[in-house]
């Protein structure tokens, strides 16, 4: 059974499965790609994604929450549920219906009742104050219309000593991953996060076609600097 009692605030579209049920959205809005869930879940990516690494990197444990925005079919959010286990939860937030749709059908295939999938605004993700530990893009950034001010709304988002991990295409040619057009070099996503009130707090170089950095709040941060 899906978790219930979870409060949204605002106006918000949210699709929860269970029971074989999905909650009507309102205002449900188009598909932001035409893509179809086999692109997200080719079995190729498994050598190059590395999911169990970023994982390890993160720091994900048991009874935490992780808010994957973009997360599209849950190519993440599956294996961050079952690290995090019944005791935690992982909010799949995308403004594609049809993806959200085929990660309610998978999760209840693969018994994977802590996820909750979330019809997002192009604006935010629509997810509460201080409910995650983790906020995760992969992949994502690129269709953000103003990274700033989105990366803003999500200060609020993290429980006390959360971070934001982002794993994105590198800025260079490549055998692998979309054209340049359609990738964020990692200074401007270090300087666009700086503008809105993060800091980076470390940098990750295991992925080959990807860079992995992670962020916590300015305010957030105590002690002796991190390395």
């Amino acid at each position: 059974m899906v978790r219930n009692g979870f409060m949204f605030w605002g106006v918000m579209a949210v699709v929860i499965f269970g029971l074989g049920v999905a909650i009507p959205v309102a205002n449900a809005q188009e598909d932001r790609h035409s893509f179809c869930p086999d692109q997200f879940e080719d079995e190729s990516r498994a050598g190059w994604q590395q999911v169990d690494k970023v994982i390890e990197a993160m720091g994900l444990r048991e009874g935490q929450s992780v808010a994957d925005i973009g997360g599209g079919t849950g190519y993440f959010s599956r294996p961050f549920a079952r690290v995090v286990g019944p005791r935690g939860i992982v909010y799949c937030c995308d403004i594609a219906p049809t993806l959200l749709e085929y990660l309610q059908l998978r999760a209840k295939v693969e018994e994977l009742s802590n996820i909750v999938t979330v019809l997002a605004a192009r604006d935010r993700p629509m997810l509460p104050p201080a409910s995650v530990d983790h906020i995760f893009f992969c992949n994502t950034i690129h269709h953000l219309e103003d990274r700033v001010e989105y990366y803003k709304g999500l200060l609020g988002l993290l429980k006390p000593g959360g971070q934001l991990v982002v794993v994105d295409w590198k800025h260079e040619r490549q055998k692998m991953g979309p054209p340049l057009s359609h990738t964020v070099p990692e200074s401007t996503v270090i300087r666009e996060m700086e503008e809105a009130g993060w800091v980076l707090i470390r940098e990750e170089k295991f992925l080959q076609y990807q860079y992995m950095l992670i962020f916590q709040p300015e305010n957030a941060r105590s002690g002796p600097e991190k390395k």
